[in-house]
């Protein structure tokens, strides 16, 4: 991973400056950063790249928005996507829920 990869990868705090230079890069590198970003605007706008990769690597992170992995399983014409979207949705209902949240 490029230096610049690893910068978005570890940001926390996203400016618009910071999404349009993801949105730029080559679709490999949007695919990379889709898997693990936090960033749920992003993530939104990554969701509907024309590049497949693209998509699934967001269906694949579970930081991506509920509704958005939602629309990811259910519209998406690829079912490779949508069979991820499900596989995300499903890992987060089954994760525990915190002692402080019951």
């Amino acid at each position: 991973m490029n230096g610049n990869l690893q910068f978005y990868t570890s940001l926390t705090d996203w400016s618009d400056r910071d999404e349009a230079a993801v949105l730029k890069m080559q679709h490999t590198e949007r695919a990379e950063l889709a898997k693990t970003i936090t960033c749920a605007g992003l993530l939104v706008d990554l969701s509907m790249d024309q590049h497949a990769e693209v998509r699934e690597s967001v269906a694949k992170n579970s930081f991506t928005p509920l509704n958005t992995l939602k629309r990811l399983a259910e519209e998406d014409l690829c079912t490779s996507i949508q069979n991820a979207a499900e596989e995300t949705l499903e890992a987060i209902q089954n994760q525990p829920v915190p002692k402080n949240f019951q």
